[in-house]
Order: structure tokens, then sequence, then C-alpha cells
């Protein structure tokens, strides 16, 4: 797994070696092989078909995970390559993780500390090689050489692009390059103290610059109706730039200040439903329809009328099914379309979503207008998409029932985040660690003695006393205030 060209570990400004991340990613990859090895030898399996099933877990690993993050999704499929079920394998991973993985990355820096320690001392060929080397600075592409002023700098011909000197001749040279280019200049260079003079006189008014881009254009039915407002007849229209919100809701801006409502502050979505006009969504009952001939007397056999069969609405079993973790990813896949603005690529991917989650996608964009106290009529928005899609009130009011309630897992996590922040940095080292195995416990809500299970083996593993009474605080507050606000 080691791979020689990429650094494990790197020195900092102060002098201590930490690790990169492709070095956290290998101590996070040789920490679960290990775990995996003890669970197998727990179970009493022999020592080698356990070196067997950890190649194969090796192999795949290697194969589908590329990122520190990505080990949490795919615990299913250790589950089953480990012959072991899936709830038995999250309970060890989460008694044994920190455990070992300190372990692992005390080995690991060991064993690289080692490596640049014992390492014998390059050999190059030329100074020129030497000093790319140990400087790690090439000569730039289609940059040449010139002489401005005082000083040679690095000049682009093609674009005019300036590179300027480095280390202690910083200051010179922006001095330098901050001289008139005039004809007395070329001809007798200026001194040091006349080119740093220039560089700390007040700068000289910048025109801003005119943009390329046209504004756009106002709306020709927003100019009619503004000058022609009065003497228009019939019936008002509504004039809307782009989709109804309500069929194919676009993504809320992010806020530019960083400072968010509460409701956006996570990329979980809540759902809230009334459990009122259920019967709309209730199944229908098929009355078989029966012939006017009955042979069964002339046969002498007496046949019983079977039992009419319930149909099952399969989209109340959907909305049973839809969790907290199915509702953050699918926070976070709308929330990386914001993040690129790319409005393209998400309405198609609104038009490869199933209707139920079509439906989470809209009623979330109305949840969140309703928390920033913008009014919301869904006495008139749930019979609107019932007719529009095969959806009952009662799975509607479903979804918004949990999704309000899932904002608040989401809430809570993001404000523990900030919590969480107030600690030391080898504090902020162990959560960095742990916060996957946190998110996964508060998934389980409103399963609150799961969530204590799962919360109670990551503190089991905290050696540190102070780290253990600091996790266990923010633990019970959260809990605390979820409980407070989740709707049964």
């Amino acid at each position: 797994m080691s791979d020689g060209s990429k650094k494990v570990l790197e020195k900092k400004a102060h002098g201590e070696f930490e690790f990169t991340a492709y070095g956290e990613f290998l101590s996070y990859f040789h920490a679960h092989i290990d775990i995996f090895k003890k669970l197998l030898k727990a179970r009493k399996m022999d020592p080698t078909k356990v070196e067997e099933v950890a190649k194969q877990i090796k192999s795949y690993m290697t194969g589908n995970i590329k990122k520190t993050d990505q080990f949490f999704e795919h615990l299913p499929q250790f589950a089953t390559m480990l012959g072991v079920p899936q709830n038995e394998v999250s309970t060890y991973l989460n008694s044994n993780f920190i455990e070992v993985l300190n372990k692992v990355q005390e080995k690991l820096k060991a064993q690289e500390l080692d490596k640049i320690t014992n390492a014998p001392p390059p050999s190059f060929s030329s100074v020129t090689e030497e000093i790319i080397e140990r400087l790690q600075v090439t000569h730039p592409k289609d940059f040449v050489f010139t002489q401005k002023g005082i000083l040679t700098v690095l000049e682009n011909p093609l674009t005019g692009e300036i590179i300027e000197p480095k280390g202690l001749m910083a200051e010179s040279a922006k001095a330098a390059l901050a001289m008139p280019s005039s004809a007395e200049s070329e001809k007798e260079p200026v001194s040091l103290t006349d080119a740093l003079a220039v560089a700390n006189a007040p700068p000289a008014p910048v025109a801003k610059k005119q943009s390329l881009i046209p504004e756009r254009d106002k709306s020709i039915l927003l100019e009619i109706i503004e000058t022609f407002a009065e003497n228009l007849t019939g019936e008002l229209l509504e004039v809307r730039i782009g989709p109804d919100p309500k069929d194919n809701p676009i993504p809320e801006p992010t806020s530019k200040n960083g400072t968010s409502a509460p409701s956006e502050e996570y990329e979980i979505e809540d759902l809230e439903f009334d459990d009122s006009d259920s019967s709309q969504g209730g199944s229908k009952t098929s009355n078989a329809n029966t012939d006017d001939d009955d042979f069964s007397q002339d046969i002498d056999v007496d046949f019983e009328e079977p039992e009419p069969i319930a149909k099952v609405d399969p989209n109340l079993a959907r909305l049973d099914a839809f969790s907290v973790k199915e509702f953050m990813e699918l926070v976070q896949t709308i929330t990386g379309f914001q993040t690129k603005s790319d409005q393209v690529g998400y309405q198609n991917w609104l038009r490869s979503l199933s209707e139920f989650e079509k439906a989470v996608v809209s009623l979330r964009t109305q949840v969140l207008k309703e928390q920033k106290n913008e009014p919301v009529d869904w006495n008139s928005l749930f019979p609107m998409m019932s007719s529009k899609s095969d959806l009952s009130r009662e799975v509607l009011v479903g979804i918004v029932k949990k999704l309000k309630n899932y904002q608040i897992v989401k809430l809570t996590l993001d404000r523990m985040i900030q919590e969480f922040k107030k600690g030391s940095p080898e504090f902020m080292q162990m959560v960095k660690m742990a916060w996957p195995h946190i998110q996964k416990a508060f998934f389980e809500v409103p399963n609150y003695t799961q969530v204590q299970t799962l919360l109670k083996g990551l503190l089991a593993r905290v050696n540190d006393e102070n780290h253990k009474r600091d996790f266990s605080k923010i633990f019970t507050m959260a809990l605390n205030f979820i409980q407070s606000k989740f709707q049964a």
C-alpha cells in the first residue's frame, strides 16, 4: 500500500512532523485491516482463512476507497466479506477504532521518521539538478530573464506577466518594478534608495475597470407591466422568470457573509407530517366481480369467496424507509450543485429522481421557507402536488414531518462542530478521527438507545479524562436538544 512517490509525513513550520492527507488515509487503511483481523480471530476463525479474508478486503479497499471519509460508506460490503452481521461489525469498529488507529499512526510515524533519518544522501549529476531538487523550484515555461531598472526579473513576453524576486530581494524588487519605464531610466539605472522611495509613495488612483459583460436587460414583461399597469385589462397575470419553484425548486443561494439561518447551517432535511386526511392515501379494496350464472350447486361444491386483498400504498413503505442518513446525503448533493452554481447539472439530476424523491426536494424548499418565517399554504400545496403525482396527502404530510425532524438533527450536528472547535488542537484531532462515527450514531435518531450505545462505545476509547468529559458534555447537550424538538 505504501507509495514511495507520496509523502506520508511533512515537516511543519514549528519543526514537528505531521501526517499528510495521504499519510492519514494510509493509517485509516491499515487500522481497518487490523480491526477486521481482530474481529475474525475473536470469532475463532482459522488463521489461514483470516489472512485470505484480510487480503480480499485489502484488495477491495485499494480499488474502491480513495478518501478517508469513504471507509464508513462501505461498511455493508465489509460485513459481507467478513461474513459477520453489519451491526456487529459496526459495534466492533466503534469500540476498537481509536485505540487501533493511534497504535497504527505511532508505528507508521516511527517507520517514516526512521526512513527520513537513515536515508542515504542523494547524488546529483549537476549543480542545476541539485538546486531544483533541494529548492523545488523550476524555471517557469515561456518566461525569460529581463532587466527592470536595477533588477533582473522573469517576464513572459507573450502576456507581459512579471515574476518578482523572492526572499531578501522581495522588497527591492517591488520598489524597482514600481518605477516608471522611461527613456531616462533605461539610460541610467535608478538607485535602490530612489526605487524604495517610489515604492513607499501613495499609490496612484486606479481607474475603475469597465465590465465587458453588459448588464442584464430587464424583462420585457416587467417593463410592460410597470409602464401600462393602469391600462391593462383582463385577469391579472403573475410574471415569473424561470420555472415554478414548487414544481422544480432550485437550490437556495448560500449566504455570502457566512451567516445563515439555522435551517441552512446543516445539510440534513427535516420532515414534518400531519396525521390528518390519511383516508385519501388509504388502501383500496378490489371486489371480485361475480358472474350471473353460479354453477356451484350443479357440482355440489361450496366455493368460499376469497377475502378482498387490500392494496398497499408503496409510497407509505418508501416514507417509512426514508432515514436521516438518506436525508443528509440528499442535502449534500444539493449543496454540491449550489457550490458549483451548476444549474444544468442540478436539473438533470432532478429529472433522474423518483416521484417520492422529487417531492422530498420540493417540500424541503417549502420547509426552509417556513423556517425563515415566510408563509407556506400547506392546504393548497398538498392537493396540488397530489394531483400531479401518485403521492397521497398522507405521504406528503409524512414527508414534511420527517423533513422538519431531520432538520433538527442537522442543526444539532452543526452546533456540535462549533462546540468542538472551542477545544484544544489535540482535542480537535481526536474529533476529526471520530467524526464519521459520531455522525453514524446520530443517524440512528429517534432510536435514542442505539445512539447512546454507539456514543458510549466511542467514549470508552478516550483515555484522557478531560477529553472524555468534554465529549460527554457535548453529546448530552446534543441529545437533550434533539429530544426536546423531535416530533414523534
